[in-house]
């Protein structure tokens, strides 16, 4: 839902502040839970790192940007390695990501459920609204 005259999504708004001020809570400092997020970001860009490997693949009729194959590469081992629990990480990070993530299996279980009792299925972008010319079949 978005604010009508404002256009902000105010209920994801208030929300992640809810979220927020758990996760504050639960964890009980502000360091660990900076830690965490650093965590779930070097996971994060270890899964975009083989994205990249894995779509490049893809072939288009247009002329792109193309990374050389060893950048993804260094990038996705790199990231995996600083995530990992040898680099000194404090286990509650591990924990709290871990929780973070149920979390957010959970929140999209019911989202499917629910959108799936509302007849609401995904729909592809519209490709001219988001600045690109899309796939060339």
């Amino acid at each position: 839902k978005v604010h009508a005259t404002r256009r902000s999504p105010y209920v994801a708004i208030g929300f992640t502040t809810l979220l927020a001020f758990a996760l504050i809570t639960f964890v009980g400092e502000v360091p660990a839970l900076g830690g965490t997020t650093a965590l779930l970001l070097l996971c994060v860009f270890t899964v975009v790192n083989v994205a990249v490997l894995v779509l490049r693949k893809d072939r288009v009729a247009h002329a792109h940007f193309r990374t050389p194959t060893i950048l993804p590469v260094l990038g996705a081992l790199t990231c995996a390695f600083l995530a990992g629990p040898w680099t000194g990480r404090a286990m509650i990070q591990y924990r709290v990501a871990g929780v973070l993530i149920a979390i957010g299996v959970v929140l999209w279980v019911i989202t499917m459920l629910v959108n799936r009792a509302q007849g609401v299925r995904p729909a592809d972008p519209v490709v001219e609204e988001i600045g690109g010319r899309g796939p060339v079949n």
